[in-house]
């Protein structure tokens, strides 16, 4: 049997749309593919700064350079950005790292470690809740994408030679071990 002209005029009809539709479709997924490899897309070219310029952007966002003697007469240091880092610290790691996630992570571990050393825990469960801090942040600087674990481990041990840096701040250091290990400290 044939189908009528009715119903050969409605197969035309729909056969149409389809193609119009499958037309569309393919038109936008094309735009869609041309536009995430940039072809299509406004991307204007990034000018290459200087290394003076870098330096000198980076220096503008940093605090002042500590007097060294003021700095170190207490366990707390100058901090002028009042980010709970000393500014000495503050400037090693910016001057250091130029990635903004390993900054940002090593500001966190300085600051757990410059409260472990300034809020002078008296009590194990004091020095373990410093202790998890610290922890959490040095775990997130291990999970960084493209940094070893060993380069990890020697940020770590590079952040502590500059936050423990003075006789007092190691005795301090040491009476928050010696709480987290489970002994007493000793009185002050």
């Amino acid at each position: 049997m044939l189908p009528s002209g009715g119903e050969t005029r409605v197969v035309v009809i729909v056969r149409q749309r389809a193609h119009i539709a499958g037309l569309v479709l393919g038109a936008v997924l094309w735009c869609t593919l041309a536009a995430c490899t940039g072809a299509l897309v406004y991307r204007p070219e990034k000018k290459a700064a200087s290394p003076a310029a870098e330096v000198t952007a980076t220096k503008g966002n940093l605090p002042p350079i500590p007097d060294p003697q003021a700095n170190d007469a207490t366990l707390a240091g100058i901090d002028t950005t009042g980010t709970g880092v000393r500014d000495d610290v503050h400037i090693w790691i910016f001057t250091n790292y130029t990635t903004s996630v390993k900054r940002t992570i090593l500001m966190a571990m300085a600051k757990a470690m410059q409260d472990m050393i300034v809020t002078a825990p008296r009590t194990t469960e004091e020095a373990k809740r410093l202790d998890h801090s610290y922890k959490d942040a040095a775990m997130m600087l291990k999970l960084v994408r493209g940094l070893s674990e060993s380069d990890a481990d020697q940020m770590d041990d590079l952040l502590f030679f500059e936050e423990v840096n003075t006789p007092e701040r190691q005795n301090a250091y040491l009476q928050y071990s010696l709480l987290l290990s489970g002994g007493k400290a000793a009185a002050h």
